[in-house]
């Protein structure tokens, strides 16, 4: 649809599973819940109690819930964490992402052949960059930008946020980010961005699957009140 319009677009790439059947750890999480036999999994860890898999309902209530939970938490102790509820469902990650496996680089570059699409990084595995120590802050910055510039030709100049609440990044992010060059960085705070904006962390509209067309006409055009 993008290029039958000649609308150009960008697209942010976690650089870690791409080229392999590896996925993120929010869809790592989905596919452990959705697929366990187990009938109830206790989230202790999160302060959520034992919670009942009994339906499809309650598996996405336990879902949201505890990827919510663990978004919050220091990022070493949500490995941890996430540990524990992949053995309590007894979750053996194989590596198969399945529906939520990654692009290939060659994928990638095809996508971005004819100029609409420019490919940008957005971390290397998602973690909440907030909750990271500096080591693997530096590393998740710094792997997934030379990722793109080694791959596309590139220097990026734009990074999206993982999550990109306001609360997600720091300066930390923002002085490593200048560091490797890049001069706007997307949050997921939502609005229009003007010249009155911070280039580091520039906000957006949000497009779901479940938004109509003329929804998304109408918050584009201004005409949703702003937050």
């Amino acid at each position: 649809m993008l290029r039958e319009l000649g609308l150009p677009a960008a697209v942010f790439l976690a650089t870690g599973p791409m080229g392999s059947a590896e996925t993120l750890w929010p869809d790592r999480l989905w596919l452990a819940i959705a697929h366990t036999t187990a009938s109830e999994v206790d989230l202790g860890a999160l302060g959520l109690g034992t919670r009942s898999l009994d339906g499809t309902a309650h598996r996405g209530k336990v879902y949201s819930t505890a990827v919510q939970r663990l978004k919050d938490l220091p990022d070493a102790q949500r490995i941890a964490v996430l540990d524990e509820i992949f053995a309590a469902l007894g979750f053996g990650d194989d590596g198969d992402g399945g529906p939520f496996r990654m692009l290939s680089w060659d994928e990638a570059r095809q996508m971005a052949g004819d100029g609409l699409v420019t490919l940008y990084p957005h971390s290397v595995t998602h973690p909440i960059l907030a909750r990271c120590g500096d080591d693997k802050l530096e590393r998740e910055i710094a792997d997934s930008c030379a990722a793109l510039e080694r791959e596309t030709g590139r220097i990026p100049t734009v990074f999206a946020y993982p999550n990109g609440r306001p609360q997600d990044f720091d300066t930390r992010a923002r002085d490593m980010l200048r560091g490797r060059g890049v001069r706007w960085a997307l949050s997921t705070a939502p609005g229009f961005a003007d010249r009155r904006s911070d280039p580091m962390a520039l906000p957006r509209l949000a497009v779901g699957s479940n938004s109509s067309f003329d929804y998304f006409r109408l918050m584009v055009s201004g005409g949703l009140p702003r937050r």
